[in-house]
């Protein structure tokens, strides 16, 4: 990764973050996509340790299309990545349910979170397939799935942080958990890593 323009991206994602608090999932995808350093480290983030290459839009064996898979060098670990919208209600919806008193899923969520099952499950199919192998070059590959979503602040209603956390970290498809992030979030872990990596 190139320091001095991973520098000025992640600054430019600050800027967005801070100028709009509700950002629609296109917007988000075309900042993204003519950023790469931005994407890369956004990889290293969500599960790949040497990112080194990256595709946008890029289709699963022929059935489903991640919005960004990062890879590292040899193309053995990969991350797909989902993004949907940076909104109030991305995550949960405004308003409580009358009868339970909680706040609901809301919809992006639940459509993102599942986007991601399709995706696991259907890379568990054809595991050890020719599919794999025309697809990814191997018969096998290290993979992880993470879902980009929502803003920071419409966790604090209620106890919708813990229910997001929990959610995260007890879920588990074919033995993998899946990595969820708002965008603040986000943004702040791929900070950790910026110094962690300038500390070399």
């Amino acid at each position: 990764m190139k320091k001095k323009q991973l520098r000025k991206e992640l600054d430019e994602l600050n800027s967005l973050l801070v100028k709009k608090s509700e950002i629609g999932e296109t917007e988000l995808l075309d900042f993204f996509k003519v950023r790469p350093q931005l994407i890369l480290l956004m990889g290293r983030v969500v599960g790949v340790d040497a990112p080194q290459k990256y595709n946008n839009e890029l289709p699963l064996i022929g059935k489903f299309r991640s919005d960004f898979v990062v890879t590292n060098d040899s193309q053995s670990n990969y991350s797909f990545i989902e993004f949907e919208d940076a909104k109030e209600n991305s995550i949960f919806n405004k308003t409580k349910n009358k009868k339970t008193s909680v706040y609901p899923w809301a919809s992006r969520f639940e459509h993102g979170y599942s986007q991601v099952i399709d995706w696991y499950l259907h890379l568990s199919v054809n595991n050890q397939t020719q599919n794999m192998k025309s697809e990814f070059g191997s018969y096998q590959i290290s993979y992880s799935g993470a879902l980009i979503i929502g803003r920071s602040s419409s966790l604090n209603r209620g106890d919708c942080n813990e229910r997001f956390e929990q959610r995260v970290e007890k879920s588990l498809i074919d033995s993998k958990h899946i990595t969820c992030y708002t965008f603040d979030d986000l943004y702040e872990a791929m900070e950790d890593q910026y110094a962690i990596l300038s500390s070399f």
